[in-house]
């Protein structure tokens, strides 16, 4: 492909990141709605199952992360690689990368499954809550591969480009889970009543689904076959001193999650089921933010890899604004339908409180959380992970868990205060660290006001009103 076939690199620079973002939500979408689901119908089985899930969640989530730092990888290096007119070598480097994660994958879940019990003692989990953790998560871990080859094969079709197909599996497989949910949870028709057990092998079988449809669509686009081995093994040494500080960065965004968890254990059960319900909600809210960042890195890269800085420029400001106009709505409609939104989840008044108040709160700083995640995408792209690492790194540390730490002390409300404030500081050190590289590229945009553009977008939306 040349730069004239290569629409990352021709098409208008707005256009296309909705032209990628869009496809991804889709795929996000199904997948956060399979987990939302497994809430809703584990809310159904009590607290302590709901417990379970969200302490299971924290630990899904850094398990995940290794893997999609991985991607991120991936997909920077092939489309870095693509965006340079070097094609060819994207089959390689995805088979290469395929037959690492395996391995990997397999490992790694096979020593978290004997970890379970100090795991999740650590993580607070009472004698009541951890059986039901075990039984999940044991079912869990050994599916993992499945699910992480397919995050991996998405990763390398979206540097080329391809983003709607690996997107439908996703969508596909969500439904997947809900089907079978519902059948195994509580014994629908032939099918044995499992309970907890029954989400876990239901969402097992998704995973199994990603696998199969993904490697069909790397084989329709010529990204699995025999490809130059010698390449290949130079680009997974690029691939992986890509995707260290990527994956350290990405273990950083559960860590979170988790700390938070080991905070909140203190508080009751019904205060971690809460958590578990607010933070699937999130996650469910915040997918076109996670869309708008995971189409920045291989646009941003192979933008980058054909010298197109002014697109990168243009990128930068899409991705920002998008992220401070999404954050503003998804705050007026959580604060607002918080308690609604919670009750259909649990009866529980305690969970129910919590919720509403988690949203009324921590919402507030969901485009400031936007501007962070796009920081991060962006210096993927540019071949930064170190800066990329560097910024979640402090805004883990140096920030975040201070902020909660002290919070703590205070009570349930200054928690979530603290985690607001974190999610907001960090964003202003985000724009500091994006303003410096621009500097260094000697590119216009480092003078630019991001709020001045953004008060000039609402006077046109109140003169085009009247």
């Amino acid at each position: 492909m040349n730069d004239q076939d290569n629409p990352m690199i021709k098409l208008p620079v707005n256009k296309m990141l909705l032209r990628m973002a869009a496809p991804i939500s889709l795929g996000m979408l199904s997948t956060f709605l399979f987990q939302i689901v497994d809430t809703y119908f584990v809310g159904q089985l009590g607290s302590a199952e709901l417990a379970a899930l969200a302490f299971s969640s924290s630990a899904y989530s850094l398990f995940l992360s290794v893997f999609i730092g991985l991607s991120v990888g991936v997909s920077a290096v092939v489309a870095k690689t693509v965006g340079s007119g070097q094609r060819d070598g994207a089959r390689g480097l995805t088979m290469i990368s395929l037959g690492f994660v395996l391995i990997l994958s397999v490992f790694l879940g096979f020593t978290a499954r004997a970890m379970i019990g100090p795991m999740f003692t650590g993580l607070g989990a009472d004698s009541e809550i951890l059986p039901l953790i075990e039984t999940y998560m044991g079912i869990l871990y050994l599916s993992f591969p499945f699910l992480m080859l397919g995050i991996i094969g998405s990763g390398a079709a979206r540097a080329i480009g391809v983003t709607m197909e690996s997107e439908v599996i996703f969508g596909i497989s969500g439904l997947i889970n809900l089907v079978f949910d519902y059948l195994l949870i509580f014994g629908k028709g032939p099918f044995p009543e499992l309970g907890l057990a029954g989400a876990a092998w239901a969402t097992a079988m998704s995973f199994v689904f990603i696998f199969l449809g993904i490697m069909l669509i790397l084989r329709r686009h010529g990204l699995i076959g025999i490809g130059p081995i010698k390449g290949a093994l130079a680009g997974l040494h690029d691939i992986m001193r890509f995707a260290v500080p990527t994956i350290s960065m990405q273990i950083l965004i559960p860590a979170t999650g988790m700390f938070m968890t080991f905070l909140l254990a203190g508080y009751g059960t019904e205060v971690v089921a809460a958590f578990g319900v607010a933070s699937r909600i999130e996650a469910l809210a915040l997918i076109g933010i996670f869309a708008v960042s995971m189409s920045l890195t291989p646009f941003v890269a192979q933008n980058f890899g054909a010298g197109e800085h002014d697109r990168i420029d243009k990128a930068i400001i899409f991705a920002g604004k998008s992220s401070i106009y999404l954050g503003i709505l998804l705050f007026v409609a959580l604060a607002l339908l918080g308690p609604s939104i919670a009750s259909v989840f649990s009866d529980d008044p305690d969970v129910i409180r919590f919720v509403s108040l988690y949203f009324k709160i921590v919402a507030i700083s969901y485009g400031f959380q936007g501007i962070i995640n796009v920081t991060v995408a962006i210096f993927n792209g540019l071949q930064l992970p170190g800066t990329a690492l560097k910024l979640m790194a402090i805004r883990t540390f140096v920030i975040v868990f201070p902020l909660l730490f002290v919070g703590s002390h205070f009570g349930l409300w200054w928690i979530l205060v603290a985690l607001a404030l974190g999610n907001i500081i960090s964003a202003l050190y985000a724009g500091k660290l994006m303003r410096k590289s621009e500097r260094k590229w000697n590119r216009p945009i480092a003078d630019a006001s991001p709020w001045a553009d953004i008060l000039q977008d609402i006077r046109l939306l109140l003169r085009r009103s009247k």
